[in-house]
């Protein structure tokens, strides 16, 4: 295989394969977008040489690929303009002068193949018949039609994408954008190399023309998978992100679920699943037990902590979330014991914070709470008759 067929190949395939899930179930943008993927896939497998060479050998017509996958191209790109407009637009059935300019371009494509001489498969058909006017006017209905869609992509992308929200939605609008506009280049690229070869142009490389499509291809298509997929690689990562949040601060959430169980509020199955909505529940009923356990403190024995601790840690965040742990840890100790209030419960910061500063103030408590020098302060913060743990 060659080297751009390894590239280009299993990635597009892999994602019409894995679009293809849930179709039965799907809405019509996404079957009209498994559709897309799924003719550039073939088109792509056909046009593989080893492949190409079976398929022309079975149907007995030399180069017979090279239509197949241009005109699963012009298909390809209608499904396109569909999925835009049923993203952007009324959805509703393709309209007839979408049908009636893909069947012309089809029928076009196929009356000039049969007309026009053909190399063997092996040739690049662009190159192997240059300056004959069957094959100009055959390529100039395929890269006419190319380019139209090229150009809408590339327009509305650029429209949309201005007016999208900063994250997934625009880089999604960018990353098509720039695939279509590869795709631009690929029709400019052929459309000179096309002219210059009509001109009379003999300096023509055709290696070099090859080599040039292809990358512009790869571009293209490697450029459309990422952009497609970005929404839902954004998502997935950010649950990932969610979850692994969860994991860090549960041990803090389990610390204080145990002191002050009453604040725990069961949490449906179906919702479980939903890390945004685990991590906040852990954040409120973290903030809500603290309240409880805020009680057992006194300003005092804040600054008693970050004395004790001051000798062995410089100051920073880490100091200040370990005052925190020590903190905690005492007033769970007294609330388990039984212990009477003492304090006017303006010790600890827990919940005192945006969600997004919280959470991430929930974690770095966590991952101090077992430490071995938190423990030591923690014991040592209560005068010697007041201690609340040997």
């Amino acid at each position: 295989m060659r080297l751009f067929d390894l590239i280009v190949v299993p990635p597009i395939s892999l994602i019409a394969l894995w679009k293809a899930r849930g179709l039965a179930s799907a809405d019509r943008r996404d079957r009209v977008l498994w559709a897309m993927w799924a003719m550039f896939a073939v088109s792509f497998v056909i046009g593989v040489p080893a492949v190409r060479r079976v398929i022309d050998e079975a149907v007995g017509v030399r180069s017979v690929t090279n239509l197949l996958v241009h005109i699963l191209a012009l298909c390809a790109v209608t499904a396109f303009f569909e999925f835009v407009r049923e993203a952007t637009e009324a959805p509703g059935r393709l309209s007839p002068l979408r049908w009636a300019f893909l069947a012309g371009s089809t029928l076009g494509l196929t009356g000039l193949f049969a007309a026009m001489p053909r190399p063997d498969g092996e040739a690049d058909l662009l190159t192997a018949n240059v300056g004959q006017p069957l094959t100009d006017a055959y390529w100039a209905v395929f890269l006419g039609y190319i380019s139209i869609g090229c150009v809408i992509g590339t327009r509305l992308c650029w429209q949309y994408g201005r007016h999208a929200m900063p994250g997934s939605s625009r880089t999604f609008m960018t990353l098509v954008g720039l695939a279509k506009l590869a795709g631009l280049l690929y029709v400019v690229q052929r459309s000179v190399y096309l002219l210059l070869g009509t001109l009379g142009w003999r300096n023509l490389d055709p290696a070099l023309a090859v080599a040039t499509t292809q990358v512009l291809l790869a571009a293209c298509v490697l450029l459309m998978i990422t952009g497609m997929t970005w929404p839902s690689l954004s998502e997935l990562i950010r649950r990932r992100r969610a979850w692994r949040q969860v994991r860090a601060i549960r041990p803090l959430w389990n610390m204080v679920k145990a002191a002050t169980p009453e604040t725990v509020l069961p949490l449906p199955r179906k919702l479980r699943s939903e890390p945004d909505l685990v991590l906040y529940r852990y954040v409120i009923e973290i903030h809500d037990g603290v309240l409880a356990l805020d009680r057992h403190l006194s300003p005092s024995d804040r600054d008693e902590a970050e004395r004790m601790l001051s000798a062995t840690m410089p100051s920073g965040t880490d100091l200040d979330a370990a005052v925190e742990a020590v903190l905690l840890s005492v007033a769970l100790q007294a609330n388990l014991v039984g212990a009477a209030p003492r304090g006017t419960g303006s010790a600890l910061t827990l919940g005192s914070k945006e969600l997004t500063d919280e959470i991430d103030w929930c974690r770095k408590v966590a991952a101090k709470v077992r430490s071995e020098r938190v423990t030591c302060a923690a014991r040592s913060l209560r005068p010697a008759g007041d201690r609340l743990c040997p």
